[in-house]
Protein backbone atom coordinates (compact mmCIF):
# COMPACT_ATOMS: atom_id res chain seq x y z
CA UNK A 1 0.00 0.00 0.00
CA UNK A 2 1.06 3.24 -1.44
CA UNK A 3 1.30 5.47 2.13
CA UNK A 4 0.59 9.15 2.69
CA UNK A 5 4.80 9.95 3.49
CA UNK A 6 5.56 8.09 0.10
CA UNK A 7 3.29 10.93 -2.47
CA UNK A 8 4.88 13.62 -0.10
CA UNK A 9 8.25 12.33 -0.92
CA UNK A 10 8.00 11.96 -4.36
CA UNK A 11 6.58 15.22 -4.96
CA UNK A 12 9.05 17.00 -2.96
CA UNK A 13 11.90 15.35 -4.34
CA UNK A 14 10.89 16.51 -7.89
CA UNK A 15 10.23 20.11 -6.90
CA UNK A 16 13.66 20.02 -5.22
CA UNK A 17 14.94 18.14 -8.61
CA UNK A 18 13.26 21.45 -10.59
CA UNK A 19 14.74 24.16 -8.82
CA UNK A 20 18.62 22.51 -8.95
CA UNK A 21 18.04 22.84 -13.01
CA UNK A 22 17.14 26.16 -12.39
CA UNK A 23 19.49 27.41 -10.57
CA UNK A 24 22.15 25.81 -12.90
CA UNK A 25 20.07 27.94 -15.87
CA UNK A 26 20.25 31.14 -13.73
CA UNK A 27 23.94 31.05 -13.48
CA UNK A 28 24.62 30.68 -16.99
CA UNK A 29 22.00 33.56 -17.72
CA UNK A 30 19.23 31.60 -18.90
CA UNK A 31 16.39 33.04 -16.63
CA UNK A 32 13.51 32.83 -19.36
CA UNK A 33 10.61 29.88 -18.45
CA UNK A 34 8.63 28.75 -20.72
CA UNK A 35 4.69 28.70 -20.89
CA UNK A 36 5.10 24.78 -20.33
CA UNK A 37 6.63 25.74 -17.10
CA UNK A 38 3.96 28.51 -16.50
CA UNK A 39 1.06 26.11 -16.63
CA UNK A 40 3.40 23.00 -15.12
CA UNK A 41 3.38 25.07 -12.02
CA UNK A 42 -0.14 26.79 -12.68
CA UNK A 43 -1.64 23.24 -12.18
CA UNK A 44 0.45 22.47 -9.09
CA UNK A 45 -0.50 25.92 -7.32
CA UNK A 46 -4.39 25.22 -8.70
CA UNK A 47 -4.45 21.76 -6.26
CA UNK A 48 -2.30 23.55 -3.63
CA UNK A 49 -4.52 26.49 -2.95
CA UNK A 50 -7.62 24.95 -4.41
CA UNK A 51 -7.73 27.85 -6.63
CA UNK A 52 -8.13 27.44 -10.93
CA UNK A 53 -5.44 30.04 -12.12
CA UNK A 54 -5.36 30.47 -15.65
CA UNK A 55 -2.68 31.54 -17.72
CA UNK A 56 -2.61 35.07 -19.06
CA UNK A 57 0.03 34.49 -21.60
CA UNK A 58 -2.33 32.35 -23.73
CA UNK A 59 -4.00 35.08 -25.80
CA UNK A 60 -0.48 37.31 -26.08
CA UNK A 61 2.92 36.53 -25.98
CA UNK A 62 3.67 37.96 -22.59
CA UNK A 63 0.75 39.76 -20.24
CA UNK A 64 2.72 42.33 -18.33
CA UNK A 65 3.65 42.03 -14.54
CA UNK A 66 1.45 38.69 -14.55
CA UNK A 67 1.29 35.06 -15.65
CA UNK A 68 -1.49 33.75 -14.37
CA UNK A 69 -4.63 35.03 -12.71
CA UNK A 70 -7.88 33.52 -11.19
CA UNK A 71 -10.52 36.17 -11.03
CA UNK A 72 -12.96 34.61 -9.16
CA UNK A 73 -10.32 34.31 -6.21
CA UNK A 74 -8.43 37.57 -7.17
CA UNK A 75 -5.20 36.12 -7.26
CA UNK A 76 -2.59 36.89 -9.63
CA UNK A 77 0.69 35.18 -9.87
CA UNK A 78 3.59 35.61 -11.47
CA UNK A 79 6.19 32.79 -12.02
CA UNK A 80 10.19 33.43 -12.07
CA UNK A 81 13.08 31.55 -12.43
CA UNK A 82 15.26 35.28 -10.86
CA UNK A 83 14.66 35.87 -7.16
CA UNK A 84 16.30 39.22 -6.39
CA UNK A 85 14.76 42.38 -5.37
CA UNK A 86 14.49 43.93 -8.72
CA UNK A 87 12.61 41.43 -10.53
CA UNK A 88 9.82 41.50 -7.76
CA UNK A 89 9.86 45.41 -8.13
CA UNK A 90 10.01 44.98 -11.74
CA UNK A 91 7.21 42.63 -11.15
CA UNK A 92 4.90 45.00 -9.35
CA UNK A 93 5.72 48.23 -11.41
CA UNK A 94 4.48 46.21 -14.56
CA UNK A 95 0.99 45.47 -13.15
CA UNK A 96 -1.66 47.11 -14.50
CA UNK A 97 -4.07 49.13 -13.09
CA UNK A 98 -6.23 46.87 -14.65
CA UNK A 99 -4.46 44.12 -13.03
CA UNK A 100 -4.21 45.44 -9.48
CA UNK A 101 -8.14 45.96 -9.88
CA UNK A 102 -8.91 42.29 -10.64
CA UNK A 103 -6.28 40.62 -8.77
CA UNK A 104 -5.98 42.03 -4.94
CA UNK A 105 -3.62 39.10 -4.21
CA UNK A 106 -0.45 38.72 -5.92
CA UNK A 107 2.25 36.44 -5.38
CA UNK A 108 5.71 35.97 -7.06
CA UNK A 109 6.67 32.64 -7.38
CA UNK A 110 10.26 31.89 -7.33
CA UNK A 111 11.13 28.50 -9.24
CA UNK A 112 13.80 27.99 -6.61
CA UNK A 113 14.38 29.42 -3.19
CA UNK A 114 14.24 32.73 -2.72
CA UNK A 115 16.42 35.39 -0.69
CA UNK A 116 16.51 35.54 3.24
CA UNK A 117 15.48 39.51 2.68
CA UNK A 118 14.09 41.98 0.59
CA UNK A 119 14.52 45.69 -0.46
CA UNK A 120 10.90 46.33 -2.06
CA UNK A 121 9.79 49.89 -3.46
CA UNK A 122 6.87 51.21 -0.92
CA UNK A 123 5.07 52.76 -3.55
CA UNK A 124 4.59 49.27 -5.70
CA UNK A 125 4.23 47.65 -2.47
CA UNK A 126 1.09 49.76 -1.93
CA UNK A 127 -0.05 49.63 -5.04
CA UNK A 128 -0.74 45.40 -5.21
CA UNK A 129 -1.10 45.48 -1.46
CA UNK A 130 1.62 43.06 -1.70
CA UNK A 131 4.73 42.17 1.19
CA UNK A 132 7.70 39.91 1.08
CA UNK A 133 5.48 37.12 3.09
CA UNK A 134 3.55 36.75 -0.93
CA UNK A 135 7.52 35.90 -2.37
CA UNK A 136 6.93 32.06 -2.35
CA UNK A 137 9.53 29.46 -3.61
CA UNK A 138 9.73 25.76 -3.98
CA UNK A 139 9.78 25.21 -0.15
CA UNK A 140 6.97 27.16 0.20
CA UNK A 141 4.98 24.65 -1.51
CA UNK A 142 6.62 21.32 -0.09
CA UNK A 143 5.27 22.76 3.20
CA UNK A 144 1.73 22.98 1.70
CA UNK A 145 2.40 19.59 -0.02
CA UNK A 146 2.62 18.11 3.83
CA UNK A 147 -0.59 19.78 4.57
CA UNK A 148 -2.66 18.23 1.86
CA UNK A 149 -5.52 15.80 2.44
CA UNK A 150 -5.03 12.46 0.66
CA UNK A 151 -7.14 13.16 -2.13
CA UNK A 152 -5.25 16.47 -3.59
CA UNK A 153 -2.62 15.22 -2.80
CA UNK A 154 -3.39 12.07 -4.95
CA UNK A 155 -4.00 14.23 -7.69
CA UNK A 156 -0.66 16.51 -7.16
CA UNK A 157 1.22 12.95 -7.11
CA UNK A 158 -0.02 11.99 -10.24
CA UNK A 159 0.56 15.66 -12.01
CA UNK A 160 3.90 15.48 -10.83
CA UNK A 161 4.80 12.41 -12.36
CA UNK A 162 3.67 12.52 -15.26
CA UNK A 163 4.26 16.51 -16.08
CA UNK A 164 7.71 16.57 -14.29
CA UNK A 165 9.92 14.47 -16.56
CA UNK A 166 9.06 17.12 -19.80
CA UNK A 167 9.25 20.01 -17.97
CA UNK A 168 12.86 18.74 -16.92
CA UNK A 169 13.32 18.45 -20.42
CA UNK A 170 12.41 21.71 -21.10
CA UNK A 171 14.43 23.18 -18.50
CA UNK A 172 17.68 21.27 -19.82
CA UNK A 173 20.46 22.98 -20.80
CA UNK A 174 23.26 22.61 -24.00
CA UNK A 175 26.49 21.95 -24.88
CA UNK A 176 29.09 24.02 -26.52
CA UNK A 177 27.37 22.58 -29.63
CA UNK A 178 23.95 23.71 -29.13
CA UNK A 179 23.35 19.61 -28.73
CA UNK A 180 20.73 19.24 -25.47
CA UNK A 181 21.03 15.76 -23.27
CA UNK A 182 17.51 14.72 -24.31
CA UNK A 183 17.07 14.74 -27.71
CA UNK A 184 13.12 14.61 -29.23
CA UNK A 185 14.37 12.50 -32.29
CA UNK A 186 15.37 9.61 -29.99
CA UNK A 187 11.95 9.00 -28.56
CA UNK A 188 10.91 7.90 -31.95
CA UNK A 189 11.70 4.20 -32.99
CA UNK A 190 14.12 3.90 -35.54
CA UNK A 191 12.53 1.68 -38.19
CA UNK A 192 14.05 -1.32 -39.53
CA UNK A 193 15.67 -1.88 -42.75
CA UNK A 194 13.92 -3.73 -45.11
CA UNK A 195 16.00 -7.27 -47.11
CA UNK A 196 14.37 -7.71 -50.27
CA UNK A 197 15.50 -10.63 -52.38
CA UNK A 198 15.08 -10.48 -56.71
CA UNK A 199 11.85 -12.25 -56.38
CA UNK A 200 13.45 -14.98 -58.43
CA UNK A 201 13.12 -17.58 -55.83
CA UNK A 202 9.43 -17.00 -55.72
CA UNK A 203 9.19 -16.56 -59.94
CA UNK A 204 10.72 -20.13 -59.99
CA UNK A 205 8.56 -21.92 -57.09
CA UNK A 206 5.65 -20.71 -58.57
CA UNK A 207 6.25 -21.23 -61.82
CA UNK A 208 7.04 -25.10 -61.02
CA UNK A 209 4.50 -25.67 -58.26
CA UNK A 210 1.63 -24.62 -60.44
CA UNK A 211 3.27 -25.30 -64.27
CA UNK A 212 2.62 -21.96 -65.29
CA UNK A 213 5.02 -19.44 -67.15
CA UNK A 214 4.95 -15.90 -66.17
CA UNK A 215 5.27 -13.42 -68.68
CA UNK A 216 7.51 -10.64 -68.64
CA UNK A 217 5.25 -8.26 -66.70
CA UNK A 218 3.87 -10.45 -64.39
CA UNK A 219 7.49 -10.97 -63.58
CA UNK A 220 8.30 -7.42 -63.32
CA UNK A 221 5.20 -7.30 -60.75
CA UNK A 222 6.26 -9.85 -58.59
CA UNK A 223 9.83 -7.87 -58.09
CA UNK A 224 8.03 -4.75 -57.60
CA UNK A 225 5.40 -5.78 -55.03
CA UNK A 226 8.40 -7.00 -52.92
CA UNK A 227 10.13 -4.03 -52.82
CA UNK A 228 7.27 -2.46 -52.11
CA UNK A 229 6.09 -5.21 -49.43
CA UNK A 230 9.34 -4.15 -47.75
CA UNK A 231 8.74 -0.99 -47.29
CA UNK A 232 5.36 -1.37 -46.42
CA UNK A 233 6.65 -3.52 -43.37
CA UNK A 234 9.28 -0.99 -42.73
CA UNK A 235 6.79 1.57 -41.91
CA UNK A 236 5.33 -0.43 -39.58
CA UNK A 237 6.32 0.22 -35.41
CA UNK A 238 8.16 -3.11 -34.28
CA UNK A 239 4.76 -4.05 -32.16
CA UNK A 240 2.17 -3.78 -35.04
CA UNK A 241 4.52 -6.18 -37.00
CA UNK A 242 4.81 -8.23 -34.10
CA UNK A 243 1.23 -8.81 -33.87
CA UNK A 244 0.63 -8.92 -37.79
CA UNK A 245 2.86 -11.92 -37.56
CA UNK A 246 0.65 -13.56 -34.51
CA UNK A 247 -2.19 -12.85 -36.59
CA UNK A 248 -0.71 -14.92 -39.50
CA UNK A 249 0.44 -17.63 -36.72
CA UNK A 250 -2.52 -17.97 -35.49
CA UNK A 251 -5.06 -18.02 -38.91
CA UNK A 252 -7.82 -20.30 -38.95
CA UNK A 253 -7.43 -23.36 -41.23
CA UNK A 254 -11.17 -23.83 -41.66
CA UNK A 255 -12.33 -22.42 -45.04
CA UNK A 256 -13.76 -18.72 -44.30
CA UNK A 257 -17.27 -17.69 -44.83
CA UNK A 258 -16.08 -14.06 -45.80
CA UNK A 259 -12.88 -14.25 -47.24
CA UNK A 260 -13.28 -16.79 -49.83
CA UNK A 261 -10.59 -15.68 -51.96
CA UNK A 262 -7.01 -17.64 -52.38
CA UNK A 263 -5.49 -14.81 -51.56
CA UNK A 264 -6.69 -14.43 -47.94
CA UNK A 265 -6.23 -15.69 -44.83
CA UNK A 266 -8.26 -15.36 -42.53
CA UNK A 267 -8.91 -15.27 -38.27
CA UNK A 268 -11.93 -15.17 -35.76
CA UNK A 269 -12.16 -11.71 -34.70
CA UNK A 270 -13.44 -12.71 -31.51
CA UNK A 271 -10.87 -15.06 -30.98
CA UNK A 272 -8.07 -12.38 -31.64
CA UNK A 273 -9.82 -10.04 -28.98
CA UNK A 274 -9.82 -13.55 -26.34
CA UNK A 275 -6.07 -14.55 -26.68
CA UNK A 276 -4.54 -11.05 -27.29
CA UNK A 277 -3.51 -9.14 -24.22
CA UNK A 278 -1.98 -5.88 -25.06
CA UNK A 279 -3.53 -2.56 -24.32
CA UNK A 280 -4.20 -0.91 -27.82
CA UNK A 281 -6.02 -3.59 -30.05
CA UNK A 282 -7.61 -1.42 -32.07
CA UNK A 283 -4.65 0.78 -32.82
CA UNK A 284 -3.26 -2.46 -34.07
CA UNK A 285 -5.96 -2.68 -36.05
CA UNK A 286 -5.77 0.79 -37.45
CA UNK A 287 -2.67 0.81 -38.57
CA UNK A 288 -2.78 -2.46 -40.33
CA UNK A 289 -5.98 -1.48 -42.35
CA UNK A 290 -4.20 1.82 -43.21
CA UNK A 291 -1.63 -0.06 -44.60
CA UNK A 292 -3.42 -2.87 -46.30
CA UNK A 293 -2.35 -5.18 -44.45
CA UNK A 294 -5.85 -6.68 -43.10
CA UNK A 295 -9.28 -6.46 -43.28
CA UNK A 296 -12.06 -6.87 -40.99
CA UNK A 297 -15.48 -7.94 -42.12
CA UNK A 298 -18.49 -7.92 -39.72
CA UNK A 299 -21.37 -7.44 -42.32
CA UNK A 300 -24.18 -9.81 -41.83
CA UNK A 301 -23.49 -11.87 -38.92
CA UNK A 302 -26.74 -14.07 -39.30
CA UNK A 303 -26.06 -14.89 -43.07
CA UNK A 304 -22.11 -14.93 -42.86
CA UNK A 305 -21.01 -16.03 -39.14
CA UNK A 306 -19.08 -13.75 -36.95
CA UNK A 307 -16.74 -11.43 -37.90
CA UNK A 308 -13.49 -12.28 -39.17
CA UNK A 309 -10.07 -10.30 -40.12
CA UNK A 310 -8.70 -10.97 -43.37
CA UNK A 311 -5.20 -10.67 -43.81
CA UNK A 312 -3.96 -9.81 -47.52
CA UNK A 313 0.09 -9.43 -47.87
CA UNK A 314 -0.07 -7.68 -50.99
CA UNK A 315 -2.39 -5.47 -53.76
CA UNK A 316 0.19 -5.55 -56.68
CA UNK A 317 1.42 -8.81 -57.35
CA UNK A 318 -2.14 -11.15 -57.92
CA UNK A 319 0.78 -14.20 -57.97
CA UNK A 320 2.68 -13.21 -54.73
CA UNK A 321 -0.25 -12.90 -53.40
CA UNK A 322 -1.82 -15.62 -53.90
CA UNK A 323 1.80 -17.53 -53.39
CA UNK A 324 2.79 -16.38 -50.45
CA UNK A 325 1.92 -18.37 -48.10
CA UNK A 326 2.38 -21.60 -50.05
CA UNK A 327 5.92 -20.33 -50.39
CA UNK A 328 6.54 -19.42 -46.51
CA UNK A 329 5.36 -22.67 -46.07
CA UNK A 330 7.08 -24.82 -48.26
CA UNK A 331 10.57 -23.05 -47.44
CA UNK A 332 9.71 -23.62 -43.78
CA UNK A 333 10.40 -20.16 -43.50
CA UNK A 334 9.87 -17.47 -40.01
CA UNK A 335 6.86 -15.31 -40.00
CA UNK A 336 8.74 -13.59 -37.37
CA UNK A 337 12.33 -13.04 -39.74
CA UNK A 338 9.91 -12.96 -42.82
CA UNK A 339 7.20 -10.17 -41.66
CA UNK A 340 8.62 -9.16 -37.88
CA UNK A 341 12.09 -8.29 -39.64
CA UNK A 342 11.11 -7.39 -42.59
CA UNK A 343 13.34 -9.95 -44.28
CA UNK A 344 12.46 -10.74 -47.59
CA UNK A 345 16.07 -11.86 -48.47
CA UNK A 346 14.58 -15.77 -49.46
CA UNK A 347 11.79 -14.50 -52.15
Amino acid sequence: MITRGHYIGEVIDELAAIGQQVAMRNRLGLTDLTVYAENVFRDVLNILSSCNLQNLNKDRSNEPGLDLGDEAANLGVQVTSRADSAKVNSTLQKITADQAAKFTDVVVLVVGKKQGSYTLDPDLCAKCNFDSSKIWDLDNLARMTVSLQIEPLQKLHHLVRSEVARLKVELEVPNEEGKYPTSGYDKWEIRVKPKVGDGQAFITYWQNEHDVELNDREVEDVKKALRRLGRRLSRLPRITREFLVMLYERRDSARSRRFTDAQWAHVLYSKVKREYQGGDLEGEFDILEHEEFVRIDGEDPYESGPPEIGLHITTDSDDLAAGFLEFVKDRDLSFRTVIGEADLSAF
